[in-house]
């Protein structure tokens, strides 16, 4: 810097003694000299540039005093010096505010400079901090996830993420309780070393709780050779029954078809519990007491092996969708199984023509079966028939009414009242019901599902939680016979089974509450509507985390299933052919269940009016016409 100046110095008198020495016309030369004065303003300073302008304008008026003819002619000595005084004027102006603005804006930058300097350093140490933090954050996710781990190890895992969110409630509840425990294990289990018990529990219980999971229900502890289980605890579920029951035979078939070397008894029982965490203050476990618990264990305990047995309030939940055989004290199993078909025979007879002597007949099977409320019915019956009749009915009747039901409620211990037990036999195929599904159409599906894999439980699992068991079955039998009439092929046949099969498979991601709602889909707000119209797109993402077999063809027709040909459908407003035809078929078919199956919030109509119904849609333009005049011909055989 120091050598700069020095320089510039002399190269400004060499300049300024050469411009006014071997020049004339000096006034042409005058805005020579901003030239210096401006450099030294820029890159020196204020005083450099203010005696730089004085020191120019003192050699030009002394030029000008001794040789004026050499700066013009056209001006008078006093012009002259005017001009002289007005140029040096600006001359030490524009030194002076070009040094100033040059010293302003060097120190701005040094400030700037200064200030980044300083930037640096912080973001530096915010680096470090953020690196620390960082570290810290990285521990504590490894400290929360052992954490999470041992937790996840010894209670459900959404207990256990409940509690974490510190979300968990004590409360009243409707809930279903199950108990399993193996039979006899104990007397087995003696003279085996332990490491063999142990690895046939550990196996037990490794092939049920993905089975308990599977239907919502929440593995509350593991007893021994046992589990208790409850299903609507800790998020609630409306149908929680019929979970608790799906889930029990399902570990019954599960067992079976893995061939575990033990057998196991279920017992289930539903009702008013209190739920929430129970322990001392150093170790708590999520559970149900209460009542209903006391009775599931006791279920179990008389339960036969590979049996389920269930009580009255989960019977009457369920009894739309199982077949079960009521428990009746002092008869066998095989006793009161021959006893009810043949009074099932009667009801058919008495069905096609009713006499005084099946009448009675009736009543004699009831009062052996311990059903005094039927059996006191059929007397009446018997009465109205034949008067003559009437002393040995009323001595009957009598008998009936003070011997109760007696036969049909079974002791249980820790009860005061003796309650009503029914063993589960299993579900009931809805393809069974003639009125509703074509035996054809049964047989179709039957034939064809025998070369695919159905995803039964995903599918049931969704299904149980709306209420709607058997929906996915009969809309795919209906779907498939739907397609084989109109003369697809093969493959084509089977891609709209398997899409009919899984076409609500989406709902698996929507809220409960708006899966078993009352009501038009129209009347919710549009958030609702939003949520359950989006299962149709929700689908494929499910089908994939599921690792379910799909196809293009079968996620278009899932994607699309809901768009009609008027264009009033979802989610994309589809029109006519731009529809594809498996996604038209399963239309049909899905509207027709819909419309003849039960549904806790909805009664069925006959098969003759759900056809009757898409006959109007499909002229209306709500469904392809084409392909419901196929419906109705293979609908045409419907009971």
């Amino acid at each position: 810097h120091e050598n700069f100046e020095g320089l510039f110095v002399i190269a400004t008198l060499i300049g300024v003694g050469a411009v006014l020495h071997f020049f004339d016309q000096k006034v042409s030369f005058l805005n020579f000299f901003f030239i210096p004065v401006l450099v030294a303003g820029c890159f020196m300073h204020t005083r450099a540039a203010v005696l730089g302008a004085l020191f120019s304008v003192v050699a030009v008026g002394f030029f000008a005093v001794i040789d004026p003819n050499s700066f013009a002619q056209d001006l008078s000595r006093v012009g002259l010096y005017w001009h002289l005084v007005i140029w040096g004027v600006f001359l030490i102006m524009t030194g002076a505010i070009v040094g100033r603005m040059t010293e302003l804006m060097r120190t701005r930058f040094y400030e700037a400079r200064d200030a980044l300097g300083k930037v640096a350093r912080l973001r530096a140490e915010l680096q470090m901090a953020n690196d620390r933090l960082e570290e810290r954050n990285r521990t504590l996710e490894v400290t929360k996830a052992k954490v999470e781990a041992v937790l996840y190890a010894t209670m459900d895992p959404s207990v256990a993420k409940l509690i974490i969110d510190r979300r968990l409630r004590n409360e009243k509840r409707s809930i279903s309780v199950l108990f399993a425990d193996l039979a006899d294990f104990t007397k087995t289990a003696e003279g085996r070393p332990p490491e063999s018990v142990i690895e046939d529990l550990n196996r037990l219980f490794s092939e049920v709780e993905p089975v308990l999971t599977q239907f919502r229900g929440h593995l509350d502890k593991y007893l021994g050779d046992g589990l208790m289980a409850e299903f609507g605890a800790p998020f609630s579920t409306q149908h929680h029954q019929l979970l608790a029951v799906m889930a029990g035979m399902r570990m019954q078939e599960r067992l079976k078809e893995k061939s575990f070397p033990g057998e196991i008894r279920i017992g289930i029982a539903s009702g008013t519990s209190i739920v929430g965490l129970v322990g001392s203050e150093h170790r708590k476990n999520y559970t149900a007491i209460g009542d209903t618990v006391n009775l599931a264990a006791r279920l179990e305990e008389m339960c036969p092996v590979n049996g389920v047995l269930i009580d009255q309030e989960t019977y009457e939940h369920v009894s739309n969708w199982v077949n079960a055989r009521r428990i009746r004290v002092g008869l066998s199993a095989e006793e009161t199984k021959n006893l009810e078909a043949r009074l099932s025979f009667l009801q058919d007879a008495i069905a096609a023509a009713p006499t005084a002597k099946l009448y009675q007949e009736a009543a004699n099977l009831c009062s052996e079966l311990g059903d005094m409320s039927r059996a006191l019915d059929y007397h009446r019956k018997v009465l109205e028939l034949d008067k003559s009749q009437q002393e040995p009915q009323q001595r009957a009747i009598a008998a009936a009414l003070l011997t109760g039901d007696e036969r049909g409620f079974v002791t249980v211990k820790g009860k005061k009242e003796r309650v009503a037990v029914f063993e589960v036999l299993g579900f009931r195929d809805p393809l069974d019901n003639v009125k509703r599904v074509p035996m054809a159409v049964a047989e179709n599906f039957r034939r064809i599902s025998k070369t695919l894999w159905l995803p039964r439980e995903h599918v049931q699992a969704v299904e149980a939680v709306e209420g709607a068991l058997g929906h996915s079955v009969v809309a795919a039998a209906v779907a498939a016979s739907v397609a084989d009439k109109m003369g697809l092929s093969e493959q084509e046949v089977k891609d709209i089974l398997m899409a009919a099969y899984i076409h609500d498979i989406g709902k698996r991601g929507v809220p409960e509450y708006l899966l078993s709602r009352e009501g038009n889909l129209r009347d919710l707000p549009q958030q609702d509507q939003d949520l359950i119209r989006g299962h149709v797109q929700e689908a494929e993402s499910v089908i994939r985390d599921l690792g379910l077999p799909r196809s293009e063809a079968v996620l278009t027709a899932i994607a699309q299933h809901h768009e009609r040909p008027d264009g009033s459908g979802y989610p994309d407003g589809l029109k006519g052919h731009s529809i594809c035809l498996g996604a038209r078929i399963i239309q049909i078919a899905d509207y027709y269940e819909t419309l003849t199956g039960w549904r806790p919030y909805q009664e069925p109509i006959t098969s003759h009016a759900a056809v009757e119904e898409i006959r109007r849609e499909s002229k209306d333009g709500g469904c392809d016409a084409k392909i419901a005049e196929v419906f109705f011909d293979v609908m045409k055989d419907v009971r």
